[in-house]
């Protein structure tokens, strides 16, 4: 038997150490604005005084009633817990036959990445692109996709989708046996715009996470809602005991901390509209509640420029996007910030 090297990797954010390691300094020195995740972490603020029952550590995890209401509780719908929408993205290209899929072009790469190494064919279609096709086509018109994935809102580009556009074209492809998949990373800031508002249709997935709202990367903790015979056959792909006990039990604190969450949403708002301020003049290509994404003619070097002032964003190389998450209440970390970003409008002219 060998080895087999898998050798495409997609490049991420919150790679802080290679920062380091090529330009230096030590890691208090750093502002990392490269994850896009919450600056206000919910375990820093109120999970450090409480104590997580030995029972979730020694025992192997199960899913206790008092998760499943407070995921209920949040989002409306009842759902499967996954170690980290990474993981559902990795795993749900392999519950479905081979087929044409749609990704919404130059978004998260895993979605991308994922659906190719299932042997699927992937075509990278813009925003514009897919309501064009949908437009255009008629009933049962094999030109539109057997699977249609889109991020809402869009990661880099801010791209927002309607919960009635998305269940017009769920529509549309079911009378073709297509599927429309969500993933809403950054929809907790605005609830009411999710999918979850609402029924889902048979072919719909939608993917939440923990991560970036309530800045708990750490967890890998994630939440898939589609359904049964699609969660099901997830389930099976996963495994048994996907989800730490610990982590399982840390979400349904949070997920029931109603008084952090509303707090969560008007402090983000706030820093949202701050950053907006500080970043007055640049070419803005996208944004979400927790990102602010720039369009720059030269973007590597723009990185280059912030992360010599210890500064580390994420740049998307192919479209020349420079993204930069939250700085948070830091008054040190804001100065940080908003003296790079003078320095670079000097540097751009």
């Amino acid at each position: 038997m060998q080895l087999i090297n898998v050798v495409e990797t997609v490049v991420h954010g919150a790679d802080l150490q290679r920062a380091i390691k090529q330009f230096g300094g030590e890691p208090q020195q750093w502002l990392d604005l490269s994850s896009a995740v919450s600056p206000y972490c919910w375990w820093s603020e109120r999970g450090q005084g409480l104590s997580c029952p030995a029972q979730f550590i020694h025992d192997l995890p199960g899913i206790q009633p008092d998760l499943n209401r407070a995921v209920r509780a949040y989002y409306g719908h009842d759902g499967l817990l996954v170690p980290g929408s990474q993981r559902a993205i990795a795993e749900l290209p392999g519950c479905f036959s081979r087929g044409n899929v749609w990704i919404l072009a130059g978004t998260y790469g895993e979605h991308a990445l994922c659906w190719k190494k299932a042997r699927h064919s992937v075509y990278e279609k813009t925003a514009d692109d897919i309501r064009q096709a949908f437009n255009a086509a008629t009933d049962n018109d094999h030109e539109l996709p057997d699977m249609l994935v889109l991020v809402n809102p869009g990661n880099p580009g801010g791209e927002r989708f309607s919960t009635a556009e998305l269940h017009g074209w769920a529509e549309r492809l079911e009378q073709r046996q297509g599927w429309l998949l969500c993933d809403e990373a950054f929809m907790d800031c605005t609830p009411d715009d999710s999918l979850l508002t609402r029924m889902l249709a048979d072919n719909m997935l939608v993917l939440r996470s923990l991560g970036k709202f309530f800045g708990l990367a750490g967890l890998r903790i994630g939440v898939v809602f589609a359904a049964a015979d699609v969660l099901q056959n997830l389930a099976n792909r996963l495994g048994p005991w996907p989800v730490a006990g610990h982590s399982l039990w840390l979400a349904q604190q949070a997920l029931s901390d109603h008084q952090w969450i509303a707090r969560q949403r008007v402090r983000l708002k706030k820093n949202h509209e701050l950053m907006a301020q500080w970043l007055n003049g640049f070419f803005l290509a996208g944004e979400s509640d927790l990102f602010f994404t720039l369009k720059f003619s030269e973007a590597e070097r723009v990185q280059t420029f912030l992360a010599e002032r210890c500064i580390w964003s994420r740049c998307f190389k192919q479209q020349q996007l420079i993204r930069l998450g939250l700085v948070g209440d830091d008054a040190c970390k804001q100065q940080q910030l908003q003296q790079a970003l003078n320095e670079l409008r000097e540097f751009l002219l």
